[in-house]
């Protein structure tokens, strides 16, 4: 079935397929705009939750590699049949322990072939497992242990350990505190709390040998209907919020991306974006039992890009930030590398621009253009790509907020098969994503088998789908979701090709004093393509124009200081030097050029700090809290539309160690022409 956008006209003559007329009829309210997937139907897997799903695996490809960690410099392989193993282990030792059905357990840690079986361990327990991000401080963790109503917890380490210990006295529902490496932690045996992981693991397989059936029984008594696991939420106005995903929703979600991209058991996945993240739930999870393709495990955090080169995966999914510092590595690489080799790279790289820009107007490129960048991927760019370990890449994603249309084109200009994910984690992960051959850098392409999305007559955005979240178990009032539909605050519109076309948060959108409606995340990412700067804040709501505070790129800006013998201390003095200023002011003159003149930025200043998680200033996904933003560097907003040339500020600094301290720093006002 093709697939149309509708505008309010159509929407009035009804020229939409039967069940998409069904659908919107349930809308509660009026629409402007509609894009639909294929058809209405997605089947699930018969084996409807993911410890059914594991099982089957397990029975068709016992043999094979499930997972590959590494370890001490080599790839340890964990077949399907030892995976089940772990998680029956697991399920039945904490039944053992007085575990009981809808008990909640939150659990911190890097990604980890030990998170995974917990998870899979507490949901075939019948228990609701809760991921959090493993950088979140104490203080951060609290209200989420708190909310989620978590009696057990789940810790990786000593240090987070730590974390939940200096926070237990405010936890009294907590029960158990598994931990699965114990690492220095011998004097925290006599804790009557904490357990080990292994303990529970011997005790499920004792109890494994007695009740050889268990297992089975207590998985097949599950179905689609029952909660799988809570998500957090971005958390961009506050503390993130437990999203309640049934088995139902992630696999509705895995089950209609798959229609659209192939994926199976010779794919590899390499899983290092954080497990509380649902874009790494719904590749796993959601994608990888239902599609058996390896799911590969770094060695140490230090070590991700190094290990990620030598699996080499063919299916990636990442959101901006970590495409951003791709391309910013090849772009330094570029830099560094002889005159010769640069001057090749930049004309191979115009000519493959062509052949995009064709790519995105549909246009057939002439044979000439079509040998030449075959000629340019085999010669110059496909050994720039092993560089980065993007080789064998066959489908890449992006997803969790708008790409930068430079990097977009960027990497698929050099032979990236990147295309865009729009959606949320209340609708599961995805609800609209690219297709081979109708791709768009401005658009976040088409909605996914058997989901509608709508945009309301105030302009938001609107879906509906089996993906759809039940709901936010620590906001049971909330009006996120009406009549099953999920309302994004996001605002967007549907174009010719029924594309969704995504501007940005609908409390993000900058009105200035003229009235002119600026979309900051469109400026933002332009001005990140640099590979000098790493976060951007544009502002603000009812001035008379468009500045910017930015923060440098430390360790690409340091390498460019170095290069030009600027000598520097730190990240202040390097933020604050001259010559840093003069370079990032040709970035915003070089963005400016590109905008309509009402959305060009006038002054813009640099931090003397990054914008960092620890501080509230951006979440564990990177996305700005702009809110707070706002109230804490409120003096220098306010000289940015002033006629100071500078600006000083008493503000906080955190040093590697953990330790804080206040510094006073003045920061240039730069006005650009």
């Amino acid at each position: 079935m093709a697939q149309v956008g509708v505008t309010e006209a159509r929407l009035a003559e009804e020229q939409l397929p039967e069940w998409v007329r069904e659908v919107i009829r349930t809308a509660p309210e009026e629409l402007v705009g509609v894009c639909y997937g294929e058809y209405p139907d997605v089947e699930l897997p018969r084996e409807d939750t993911f410890p059914k799903l594991l099982a089957r695996m397990a029975e068709a490809r016992g043999s094979y590699t499930a997972l590959r960690e590494k370890e001490h410099g080599i790839w340890r392989r964990i077949t399907w049949r030892e995976l089940l193993t772990h998680v029956r282990n697991l399920a039945l030792g904490l039944r053992a322990l007085g575990f009981k059905q809808g008990d909640k357990i939150t659990l911190i840690g890097d990604n980890r072939p030990e998170w995974m079986y917990t998870f899979l361990g507490a949901e075939a327990a019948g228990g609701i497992p809760f991921g959090v991000y493993q950088d979140n401080l104490a203080e951060q963790l609290l209200p989420l242990i708190r909310n989620s109503d978590s009696t057990w917890i789940y810790c990786e380490d000593q240090e987070q350990t730590d974390k939940v210990l200096s926070i237990l006295d405010e936890l009294p529902q907590v029960e158990k505190i598994i931990v699965e490496d114990w690492t220095g932690m011998w004097r925290y045996r006599d804790n009557p709390k904490l357990i080990s992981l292994r303990e529970i693991e011997d005790m499920g397989a004792k109890m494994a040998e007695r009740e050889p059936g268990l297992f089975s029984d207590m998985i097949s008594r599950q179905s689609k209907d029952d909660v799988a696991c809570f998500v957090t939420s971005s958390g961009t106005t506050g503390v993130p919020k437990c999203v309640i995903l049934t088995y139902e929703n992630l696999l509705f979600m895995g089950s209609a991306m798959r229609k659209i991209v192939p994926m199976g058991p010779r794919d590899d996945y390499f899983s290092f974006l954080p497990f509380a993240w649902i874009g790494e739930i719904m590749m796993v999870f959601s994608c990888g039992l239902t599609a058996g393709f390896r799911i590969n495990f770094y060695e140490e955090p230090e070590t991700v890009w190094r290990d990620f080169r030598e699996i080499g995966p063919t299916i990636m999914f990442g959101p901006p930030r970590i495409w951003r510092d791709i391309v910013s590595q090849i772009q330094v690489k570029i830099a560094d590398s002889g005159r010769l080799r640069r001057a090749l790279f930049e004309k191979a790289l115009q000519l493959a621009y062509k052949r995009v820009d064709m790519e995105f107007r549909r246009e057939p490129a002439p044979t000439f253009l079509k040998l030449s960048n075959w000629l340019a991927y085999w010669l110059i760019f496909r050994p720039i790509l092993d560089k980065v370990g993007l080789k064998r890449i066959r489908h890449a994603y992006t997803g969790g907020a708008q790409v930068s249309v430079d990097d977009f084109k960027f990497l698929r200009a050099i032979g990236v098969n990147i295309k865009q994910i729009y959606g949320q984690t209340e609708i599961s992960g995805i609800s609209c994503l690219h297709r081979d051959g109708d791709v768009d850098p401005w658009t976040a392409g088409k909605p996914l088998p058997g989901t509608v999305i709508a945009i309301t007559r105030n302009g938001e955005i609107i879906s509906k789908s089996r993906a759809v979240m039940r709901g936010y178990y620590d906001r049971p009032d909330s009006q996120d979701v009406r009549n099953g539909w999920l309302y994004s605050a996001d605002s967007g519109m549907v174009d010719s090709k029924g594309h969704l076309v995504v501007v940005d948060r609908m409390s993000d959108i900058i009105v200035l004093q003229d009235g002119t409606r600026v979309p900051p995340q469109h400026i933002e990412n332009r001005l990140k393509f640099s590979p000098y700067i790493r976060e951007a804040c544009i502002l603000d709501h009812g001035r008379p124009y468009v500045t910017a505070i930015l923060n440098i790129h430390p360790e690409n800006v340091g390498k460019w200081a170095e290069d030009n013998n600027i000598p520097y201390t730190g990240y202040v003095d390097l933020s604050q030097k001259p010559q840093v200023y003069e370079l990032l002011a040709d970035v915003v003159r070089r963005v400016n050029r590109d905008l309509p003149a009402g959305m060009r930025i006038r002054k813009f200043t640099i931090l003397y700090k990054e914008f960092h998680p620890d501080d509230d200033e951006i979440t564990r996904t990177r996305k700005l809290r702009r809110g707070l933003i706002r109230e804490r560097y409120k003096p220098v907003i306010d000289a940015l539309y002033s006629d100071a040339g500078e600006v000083s500020f008493l503000g906080e600094v955190r040093y590697e160690d953990g330790r804080r301290d206040t510094i006073n720093v003045t920061m240039k006002i730069v006005q650009v022409e």
